[in-house]
């Protein structure tokens, strides 16, 4: 079964998180199964990178936040 776009979520996540190794995994399988990497899926997961991080920072200052209350 083929996702609409195959391992890049999972690759972005990990790039993200700044995890190389599982980067390079799901790369060489979206490669084996979807083929080479495209410009537009280079910058989808630019795009998702980018959403992930500010999302993340925007959870940990409201949870910091939340620590001036206790």
């Amino acid at each position: 079964m083929k996702y609409e776009n195959g391992y890049l979520p999972k690759i972005a996540f990990h790039m993200a998180q700044g995890n190389t190794d599982r980067v390079e995994y799901f790369t060489h399988r979206q490669i084996a199964r979807y083929g080479e990497l495209t410009p537009w899926d280079m910058g989808w997961i630019s795009t998702q990178v980018n959403s992930i991080l500010r999302q993340w920072a925007q959870e940990e200052k409201e949870f910091n936040s939340h620590l001036n209350y206790i």
